[in-house]
């Protein structure tokens, strides 16, 4: 039976063999370590006798000295800015369409002893919201963007029930890890995404190669960076594309029943704007205290003043939070 794809669906399945056929070949360790193939773990590198992904280099609270301010070329998350992926997951041969924004807010809070950056992130299907996360990163002296946390939530009219996917670094042997390399180097062994024994999470990353293209719907990117992430604990492998000066523009996961995302917006909040993606973060912190045993000895978010929008934002939202 020949099946016909609608624009956005062919569009999907092309952006994920653009993705996954971006290298013809793997780092050796990489090659390992990879979901699918056999594995041996140690084998990862030197530093990862019995650890299948060292991280990519020391976590040290003392290297990150302006951490807050996520400048890597390939992941520029100003204060600020908004971020639109549309994203397509395939379940079953059902195509189920979804909308993930991500906005850098001027809140940044402290993590294992390094001020990081509070990401607001939100999922959208058919234009009601169901999941929300904070999501803390962090940018050391070489330019290596870490992820020190995330507080995911459903949302739903009830607290949930012990916030299973929560993480935080230092918290219950929880660990940071890089997101997007400062100097990306494609001869790295594999390094630490993120881990966190408590949940169940162990993510590893790899430099794939500088693509020639990335195309997603209606637009191609020359000199995407592409990183692909996998877990040992055999989670389907994600490759993600990053483009200079603009950040993520697309992803796809390798498998039957996968998900592939592609950049459709960013932009620069309103003062308005970062008002309200700020205040929803501190409600959304609010209840991360009352849900989550790894969150509640965490110290409270700050709102820090970059620019004169982001002043204003302070003011108003100690305004909101006298009364």
């Amino acid at each position: 039976m020949t099946r016909y794809h609608t624009p956005r669906q062919s569009a999907s399945l092309a952006l994920a063999c653009t993705l996954l056929a971006a290298a013809t070949t793997l780092p050796a360790a990489a090659q390992a370590a990879v979901p699918g193939t056999p594995s041996t773990p140690a084998a990862a590198g030197p530093a990862g006798a019995g650890e299948p992904c060292p991280t990519l280099t020391r976590f040290r609270p003392q290297r990150f000295g302006d951490a807050t301010d996520l400048d890597n070329v390939h992941q520029p998350l100003r204060p600020g800015t908004d971020i639109t992926l549309q994203a397509v997951a395939n379940s079953g041969n059902e195509l189920l369409p979804h909308v993930v924004v991500l906005t850098a807010t001027d809140l940044i809070k402290k993590i294992d002893g390094v001020w990081t950056r509070v990401l607001w992130q939100r999922d959208w299907r058919e234009g009601e919201a169901f999941a929300s996360a904070l999501i803390f990163q962090a940018q050391d002296d070489d330019g290596n963007i870490w992820q020190l946390g995330e507080y995911p939530e459903p949302v739903e009219d009830e607290l949930p029930p012990g916030a299973p996917g929560a993480w935080i670094a230092g918290v219950a042997g929880a660990r940071a890890g890089v997101v997007v390399p400062g100097d990306p180097d494609r001869d790295e062994p594999p390094y630490l995404r993120a881990e966190a024994p408590g949940i169940g999470l162990l993510g590893c990353a790899f430099v794939v190669d500088t693509a020639d293209e990335v195309c997603a719907p209606a637009i191609c990117y020359d000199d995407a960076l592409v990183i692909e992430e996998f877990s040992p604990l055999l989670a389907p492998p994600v490759r993600r594309a990053y483009v200079p000066g603009i950040g993520l523009v697309a992803a796809a996961q390798a498998n039957s029943d996968g998900e592939t995302l592609y950049l459709s917006g960013r932009r620069n909040l309103t003062t308005a704007e970062r008002l309200t993606s700020a205040w929803e973060a501190v409600q959304l912190e609010e209840r991360a205290y009352a849900a989550s045993d790894v969150y509640v000895d965490t110290p409270p978010m700050r709102l820090h003043a970059e620019d004169a929008a982001a002043e204003a934002v302070r003011q108003l939202l100690g305004q909101r939070l006298r009364h």
